[in-house]
């Protein structure tokens, strides 16, 4: 029926929503998993893409109806969809391995699978949503006003114009919390519970988190016999390799293939070219059916005021206080509002963002309600720190966003929910604890006995991806690596790496404020060096 009305089928559905879904079993071989492949790719707007255009050949005489194997082999060789099928493919397979293996057909599931794997995380997470809503149900009974209501419109929202209210704001939660929350998970099992012996670092449960070795090898790209962008061409006579990058960048881009922008982003993305490489590895290269959505969700932010704005406000307010973003204060504020309402993001984010959310009557509609936040990601304490450095990325706020939003579903919101899988908070933490406590337990040990736990010093760096902690173009050359590596293990590795590299003031510190002292001061600091001497420079620690 949808055919015959000329509608195209599944064109609602984004491409991130589907391939979310796709999981190989664990006795499927090559070829059972090429079919599950196949099946997905089958719903994907490639595959229509290329039937359509093999249809059109078809019917203008183009191509004999025997060849149409070779004519489709030509197709993907000579145009834009031979790339966009195997970027496709790429991120498909992907995906299904990171996701956990369904059992073996053999055996017959008992339950639906369960989002985290230990109960006491699971356990920790459940009383930490409901934490989150009791403190967004008090903010509403303090404001005195509903949930949801028309807003006037006299009032620009995209400006933050509408009325503050009348008292301080308590930000729902800060890094502080979370860290609090993170460091009472513990494992009963665990013999220490019942010795009491315990170790120094704060978080009590004992993930297991890559070596200094195993670093080395996993980011061998970053070692300092291969030249990297942001450092090697800022040398004085080697302006060549920075025009080199940038052509090869620009060659690159126009393949789009992911796996080589990958490997090109793994040794730094130039300037220029940061822009489209970031979008094209991420996957959001916005047209107009997503410039159409933007202005969908604009239109609702406009109509409709939320008591969840108020954070969104506070907290853009609090960023541009910091002198690099306040320029940026305006786009910032509209993209975070419009990211509050977005209800796509539970879709496609890569750790479901909370499920403390408040149903109220929609104030367009007497017979719909909403959730608030929409996005189900309750605006936090330094939460637009993230987005920030996207500024001075793009141009565009609606490019802005969709790459921005990409970025926190598939990274950065690991960085607020707990849950024990790799990249997560808690998992990021641990590791953190435990390369420090490896590379230099005498400065670990002497921040707890001046009472300035190491963790609790590097927590809001690890929290901010070190946004609004060091110069933006660091920032912007650590998430190169963070993109290209498809991993968070980088931020930790740094917040250890400048540790080590302030030890000496540290250890000659007396007190905690000392201590913070040490680290207040960090607009000097150079990322990829830092993480080149940490992991190639030092003997590993055996």
């Amino acid at each position: 029926g949808s055919l015959r009305s000329g509608r195209r089928p599944l064109m609602h559905c984004s491409f991130e929503a589907l391939f979310k879904k796709i999981q190989y079993r664990e006795d499927d071989s090559f070829d059972e998993r090429c079919k599950i492949m196949e099946r997905h790719l089958k719903m994907d707007s490639v595959h229509a893409q290329i039937k359509r255009a093999v249809k059109e050949n078809l019917m203008s005489g183009g191509c004999e109806p025997g060849k149409v194997h070779d004519y489709v082999r030509k197709l993907l060789a000579e145009t834009e969809l031979g790339v966009v099928l195997r970027n496709r493919i790429y991120k498909l397979d992907q995906e299904a391995k990171k996701h956990p293996r369904l059992q073996s057909k053999k055996v017959r599931p008992q339950h639906k699978p369960i989002r985290e794997c230990l109960d006491v995380v699971d356990m920790a997470r459940m009383q930490w949503d409901t934490r989150l809503k009791v403190e967004l149900t008090t903010l509403i009974s303090k404001l005195n006003r509903k949930s949801a209501r028309k807003r006037e419109r006299k009032k620009d929202s995209s400006s933050g114009a509408d009325d503050a209210p009348n008292f301080p704001v308590r930000f729902v939660y800060t890094s502080e919390d979370l860290l609090e929350v993170i460091t009472s998970v513990s494992n009963p099992n665990f013999s220490g519970s019942y010795t009491r012996i315990i170790g120094w670092q704060l978080t009590k449960l004992h993930l297991k988190t890559p070596t200094v070795t195993e670093l080395r090898q996993r980011y061998r790209e970053l070692s300092p016999q291969i030249r990297q962008m942001g450092v090697d061409n800022n040398i004085y006579g080697s302006e060549w390799f920075g025009a080199e990058r940038e052509r090869t960048g620009a060659a690159l881009a126009t393949n789009g293939y992911i796996p080589h922008l990958k490997n090109f982003a793994k040794t730094g993305v130039p300037q220029s070219q940061r822009p489209a490489l970031w979008a094209r590895i991420l996957g959001c290269v916005p047209g107009p059916k997503e410039f159409h959505y933007y202005q969908t969700v604009k239109d609702r932010v406009n109509r409709v005021d939320l008591v969840s704005d108020y954070l969104v406000r506070f907290d853009v307010q609090e960023t541009s206080d910091y002198d690099e973003f306040f320029v940026f204060s305006d786009p910032l504020l509209e993209i975070m509002l419009i990211f509050s309402r977005d209800t796509q993001i539970p879709k496609l984010c890569s750790l479901l963002p909370t499920t403390a959310v408040i149903e109220t009557p929609n104030p367009l509609s007497e017979d719909e309600k909403i959730s608030i936040p929409p996005s189900t990601v309750i605006p936090y304490y330094q939460m637009s720190l993230l987005a920030a450095p996207f500024s001075f990325v793009y141009a565009g706020v609606e490019e802005m966003y969709f790459v921005w939003r990409a970025m926190y579903c598939r990274y950065f919101c690991r960085l607020h929910v707990l849950s024990s899988r790799p990249d997560s908070i808690l998992y990021l933490s641990r590791m953190f604890e435990n390369l420090l406590l490896a590379a230099h337990p005498k400065v670990f040990y002497h921040g707890i006995k001046v009472g300035a736990h190491p963790l609790r010093t590097a927590f809001p760096w690890i929290f901010t991806a070190f946004s609004g902690v060091l110069p933006v173009f660091q920032v912007l050359q650590l998430w190169d690596r963070v993109i290209a590596y498809d991993s968070l293990e980088l931020i930790p590795t740094l917040a250890a790496a400048i540790y080590v590299f302030r030890a000496e003031h540290v250890l000659a510190s007396k007190t905690a404020e000392e201590v913070h002292a040490v680290f207040k001061e960090t607009v000097h600091i150079q990322a990829i060096p830092l993480l080149q001497h940490f992991l190639f420079a030092r003997k590993a620690p055996s």
